[in-house]
């Protein structure tokens, strides 16, 4: 683990309390409306990856209300809380852009909010690896803050995060060049604490 995914991994042990109230009930995030619509396309009982899933609730619950629901996540203790929170799910600790699985293996992947964890470097060969994973017409939903490509590590609920991100015009061209097909790009605030923040969603998927 290098220096980058480890002040992301213990960040996300140290702030798993706080982030868990960052979503005000009465004001919910998109990301639950944005995979249920995802999952509609999705075959019951079809296998559902999601990177970066956190503790589980609520986009790896949902998924394995119908779904074989796997989730991968850097923090152990976030993997943990998923693990308790999803026992029907197989919840992973692992950098997303280090784990492997079997070409093919996922009707579709979704990753909220943590492709921005991963150096921009590794962009490209991750987007290439969920290519792969997906069976061919699978499904890709990801978000990411809407910002210009940037690099850095911040302060973030008071605790040390690693954030990384490419421009909106590199990112379509890394999609275009691993064999996924952009069908939707769109942005959409949410409030977390309080304050708001805008997300690009983006919804791809594998070549037939």
């Amino acid at each position: 683990m290098d220096e980058r995914t480890r002040i992301v991994a213990t960040g996300y042990d140290r702030v798993a309390d706080e982030y868990e109230r960052l979503e005000d009930p009465a004001a919910p995030w998109p990301r639950l409306r944005r995979v249920r619509e995802l999952l509609e396309q999705v075959p019951e009982g079809g296998p559902v990856l999601d990177l970066g899933c956190g503790n589980g609730l609520p986009i790896l619950a949902e998924i394995a209300r119908r779904h074989v629901a796997v989730g991968v996540d850097v923090s152990i203790e976030q993997v943990t809380r998923a693990r308790e929170n999803v026992p029907a799910a197989t919840v992973l600790h692992a950098d997303m852009s280090e784990v492997r699985f079997e070409p093919g293996a996922f009707a579709a992947i979704v990753s909220c909010y943590s492709i921005e964890h991963v150096p921009r470097a590794r962009h490209e060969r991750l987007f290439e690896d969920i290519h792969a994973w997906l069976m061919p017409g699978g499904r890709l939903l990801f978000a990411l803050e809407a910002r210009e490509g940037f690099e850095a590590v911040g302060n973030w609920l008071e605790t040390p995060m690693f954030f990384s991100m490419l421009d909106e015009a590199e990112l379509a061209r890394v999609l275009e060049r691993v064999g996924l097909i952009l069908e939707l790009r769109e942005c959409e605030t949410q409030l977390e604490g309080g304050r708001p923040i805008e997300y690009a969603w983006f919804r791809a998927r594998r070549a037939r």
